[in-house]
C-alpha cells in the first residue's frame, strides 16, 4: 500500500523547522567557535606572558646558575590556572630548576615537549598530549639589569643565557569547548522550539485559509459551490479566495444553465412542445404501466385515439399559427374533462390519445363511451382565434386491454383503426374496435403504396359531368372529375384516395395530370369542332397545396402551352375557399398571371368553408358554385332557401355567374331558376361520364344539330 503523502501544513512546518534549525546551529556554532578561538588565543597569550615574566625575573639567577633562586621564582607561579609545569634551562638545555603544579604531571624532555598548535588542530585533536609547552629565551641585558655590576661589563650585546619552559594543560579548554557546544545546542533547540511554535501559529493563519480553499475545491467535485469566506491570511490569500468565489459563481451559473438544458431536453423527450401534453415516448411508458397494473388487478385499460376533424382545412385556410393555437386550446379542454389519474397525450399533428386506467372489466366499454362523449362535448363550443370562430370535432377510436389487444403497440394500432372507422362513418363520432377494422388499416397502407405507382401505370382517367344552362337549354361546360381504375381491380372512390393523396403529397402530381388531361381533351374537341353552341370550358379542381406553391402559375401555363389549346375560355380552375385565405405576394402574383392568360376561376362549395367575403374583392373571380348541401331541400327548408337567395343576390351584384351543384330534382331546378340561378350541375342533368360517353351523349347531339 502506497504511503500517504505528507500534507501541505506538515511539509511547511518541517521546512520552517529545518530552516530555523540550520540557521540557529550555523549562527550558534559560528559564535561558539569564534569565542573558543578567542579563548584559545588568550590562553596562549597568558602562557607567553608568564614565560616572559619568568625569563625576566630569573635572568640573573640563570646567569649565576642559582637553582634555589630559580626555584623560588617558579614557586611564585603556583596557582596560575592551566599551568602544569615550569622549568629554567641553561643555554645547553640543562635543567637549572623545575616545578610541577599538578599531580601526576612531569616535565618532559625538551625533545618530547608538544609545541602549541592552531586552534582548529587543538579542537579536532580529541586525544592529544595533556599539555602544550611554551618557551621563552632568557636574554642578558647589561644596561638594564640591577645586578649588572656582577656581570661582564665588557659585553655590549644581548646574549641568550637560557630559556624558560612552561607547560599548559588543554583540559579546561576542552571542557569549555564541550560546554560551549552544549550551550549552542541548547540555545539552538530553544530557538527551534520557539520558531516551531511561531511557525505553527503563522502556518495556522496562512495555511488555514488555503486548507479551507482546498476543502472547498474538493467540495466542487461533489457539487458544492458555496462561496468561501477567508478571515485570515494576506492580500494574496484574499485575492485567491475572491478568484475562487468568482470561479464557483460562474460554475453555479453554468450548472444552472446545464440543469435548465437538461430539464428542457427531458421536456423535449417526454413532453409535446406545443401543447405541454405527454408525447409519444411518455405515452408508451404510461400505457406500459397501466397494462401492468391492469394485469395485476384484473381491470381494463381503454385507449381513445382522437383525430381532429378537418384540421387540415384550418391550417390551409387560416394558417399554421391559428392551427397551433387551436391545438393548444383543444389540449386545455382535454385536460379539464378527464380524471386526475388518466393520461392525455399528443401523438403528433392533429392526433391525441387518452388512456383510461383501472376500469372495471364489465363496465369498461360503457365508461369509455361516456368519456368519449364528454370529450366531444368539451370541444363542441366554438373556438375564437384571431377574429375567427372555429368549430372543432373529434373522430374517436376506442380499443381495450386485455379484450382487444395484449400489448401497447396493438392497443394503439387497434384504436387507430377504430378512429378511421369513425371518420368513414361521417366524423364527429366514436367507434369501438372490431376485428374486421384491422383490414381497413391494411387497406389504407396498400392504397398509399398503390397510389404512388398508379400514375406510372396510367390507372387514372377523367370523367366529365355536364354544366347545363336553363336559359339556352344546352351544355355550356363540364367539370373534370378524377377516377382511379386499378389494373385488375375494382374502381376506388375519390372520397377514399383524394384525402390520402392530400396527406401524402401526391395531390400535386395528380392535380397536374388532371390539368394536362383536361387541356388535351379540350384541345381535341376544338380540333374536331365539337365546342360549339356556347360550350365554354372544362373545369378542374385545384387543391390548396397546388395553388399555394410558388411556381404554380408557371407550371400551369407550361401545361397549357404543351396542349396547344386556345387559352380564352378553355380552362376553368375551381378553388375552395381555403385556397384564397392566404394573401401572400406569391399567391397574388400567380393568380394575376393566370387571369391575364385567360383562365377562368370559380369558387367551389361556396359557403361551407371558413368564409371571409373580403377575398371576393381581392381576387377577381368568375363563378360562384352553390354547395349541394344548400341545394338539397331548398324548396322545403327556409334556411337553405334564404342562404341560396343571398348567394345569388351577392353574385349578381358582383357580376359573377352562379352554378348550383347537386341538382337532383325538377323542384330544385325550378326553385333555383325562380330566384335567378340558371346554371346547374347534378344528376338531374347528367352523371359524370367517361369522355367518350360524354361526347356521344352531349357533344355529339349538339354537333349533329349544328
Amino acid at each position: 500500500m502506497a504511503a500517504k503523502p505528507l500534507g501541505i501544513t506538515l511539509r511547511f512546518n518541517l521546512f520552517i523547522a529545518l530552516l530555523v534549525l540550520a540557521t540557529a546551529l550555523s549562527v550558534s556554532l559560528f559564535l561558539t567557535l569564534w569565542q573558543l578561538s578567542e579563548r584559545y588565543d588568550s590562553l596562549l597569550r597568558h602562557g607567553n606572558t608568564l614565560a616572559q615574566m619568568a625569563a625576566h625575573n630569573g635572568e640573573y639567577a640563570v646567569y649565576t646558575r642559582s637553582s634555589e633562586a630559580l626555584t623560588q621564582q617558579l614557586n611564585h607561579l603556583q596557582g596560575e590556572p592551566d599551568l602544569v609545569y615550569a622549568a629554567y634551562m641553561d643555554r645547553d638545555s640543562r635543567t637549572l630548576a623545575a616545578t610541577v603544579y599538578q599531580d601526576g604531571a612531569r616535565v618532559p624532555p625538551p625533545e618530547q615537549a608538544e609545541a602549541p598548535q592552531s586552534f582548529w588542530h587543538s579542537l579536532l585533536e580529541h586525544h592529544g598530549p595533556p599539555a602544550i609547552e611554551l618557551s621563552t629565551p632568557v636574554l642578558s641585558s647589561p644596561g638594564q639589569m640591577e645586578d649588572a655590576v656582577f656581570l661582564d661589563l665588557n659585553r655590549s650585546k644581548t646574549e641568550v643565557l637560557g630559556q624558560v619552559r612552561i607547560g599548559l594543560t588543554l583540559d579546561s579548554f576542552r571542557r569549555e569547548v564541550v560546554g560551549s557546544l552544549r550551550l549552542a545546542l541548547g540555545v539552538s533547540s530553544a530557538i527551534l522550539l520557539a520558531a516551531t511554535l511561531i511557525a505553527m501559529l503563522m502556518t495556522r493563519r496562512i495555511i488555514a485559509p488555503l486548507r479551507r480553499l482546498a476543502d472547498a475545491a474538493h467540495g466542487v467535485a461533489d457539487g458544492c459551490l458555496a462561496p468561501v469566506a477567508v478571515e485570515s491570511g494576506g492580500a494574496e490569500i484574499h485575492e485567491l479566495a475572491e478568484a475562487f468565489n468568482i470561479m464557483t459563481e460562474r460554475l453555479r451559473i453554468v450548472r444552472a444553465d446545464v440543469e435548465s438544458y437538461q430539464q428542457l431536453l427531458e421536456r423535449m423527450v417526454y413532453v409535446d412542445e406545443l401543447t405541454g401534453l405527454a408525447n409519444r415516448v411518455l405515452l408508451k411508458d404510461h400505457i406500459k404501466l397501466a397494462l401492468g397494473q391492469a394485469s395485476r388487478d384484473d381491470s381494463a385499460v381503454a385507449l381513445l385515439f382522437l383525430d381532429l376533424d378537418r384540421f387540415k382545412h384550418v391550417n390551409d385556410s387560416l394558417g399554421h399559427s391559428v392551427g397551433d393555437q387551436l391545438l393548444k386550446e383543444v389540449a386545455d379542454r382535454l385536460r379539464s374533462c378527464l380524471r386526475a389519474g388518466d393520461t392525455v397525450a399528443r401523438m403528433g399533428g392533429d392526433e391525441f390519445v387518452v388512456v383510461l386506467h383501472n376500469l372495471p372489466a364489465k363496465t369498461a366499454e360503457a365508461l369509455a363511451g361516456k368519456i368519449a362523449a364528454k370529450v366531444a362535448a368539451a370541444v363542441a363550443p366554438p373556438f375564437h382565434l384571431q377574429n375567427h370562430e372555429i368549430t372543432a370535432t373529434f373522430s374517436i377510436g376506442i380499443a381495450f386491454f386485455p379484450r382487444d389487444a395484449a400489448d401497447t403497440e396493438e392497443l394503439i394500432k387497434y384504436a387507430d383503426a377504430a378512429m378511421y372507422e369513425a371518420k368513414s362513418s361521417g366524423r364527429n363520432t366514436y367507434q369501438f374496435y372490431r376485428r374486421e377494422m384491422t383490414h381497413g388499416g391494411l387497406r389504407r397502407l396498400t392504397l398509399e403504396s398503390a397510389l404512388r405507382r398508379a400514375l406510372e401505370r396510367e390507372e387514372f382517367e377523367l370523367h366529365l359531368q355536364p354544366q347545363f344552362s336553363r336559359r339556352s337549354g344546352r351544355v355550356v361546360g363540364a367539370e373534370a372529375l378524377l377516377r382511379w381504375l386499378p389494373e385488375g381491380g375494382e374502381p376506388i372512390s375519390p372520397g377514399e384516395f383524394i384525402p390520402l393523396a392530400e396527406e401524402t403529397g401526391m395531390i400535386i402530381p395528380l392535380g397536374e395530370w388532371v390539368m394536362a388531361a383536361a387541356c388535351a381533351i379540350k384541345a381535341d374537341w376544338v380540333k374536331r369542332g365539337l365546342c360549339r353552341n356556347g360550350f365554354r370550358s372544362v373545369a378542374v379542381n385545384v387543391s390548396p397545396q397546388q395553388f399555394w406553391s410558388q411556381d404554380f402559375a408557371q407550371r400551369a401555363l407550361k401545361i397549357l402551352d404543351q396542349s396547344a389549346v386556345t387559352l380564352a375560355d378553355s380552362l376553368e380552375m375551381e378553388l375552395t375557399e381555403s385556397c384564397l385565405m392566404h394573401h401572400s405576394a406569391d399567391i397574388m402574383r400567380n393568380f394575376a398571371s393566370l387571369r391575364e392568360a385567360g383562365i377562368r376561376f370559380s369558387i367551389d362549395d361556396f359557403g361551407t368553408g371558413y368564409s371571409s367575403l373580403s377575398y371576393l374583392r381581392q381576387f377577381p373571380l368568375d363563378v360562384l358554385k352553390i354547395d349541394q348541401s344548400f341545394v338539397h331541400g331548398c324548396s322545403e327548408d327556409a334556411s337553405n332557401a334564404a342562404i341560396i337567395r343571398a348567394i345569388i343576390a351577392m353574385a349578381t351584384g358582383l357580376g359573377l355567374d352562379v352554378i348550383a351543384e347537386g341538382v337532383e330534382t325538377q323542384e330544385q331546378a325550378d326553385f333555383l331558376s325562380a330566384h335567378g340561378c340558371h346554371l346547374f350541375q347534378g344528376y338531374f342533368f347528367g352523371r359524370p361520364l367517361p369522355v367518350w360517353q360524354f361526347e356521344r351523349q352531349f357533344l355529339g347531339v349538339e354537333a349533329a344539330a349544328g
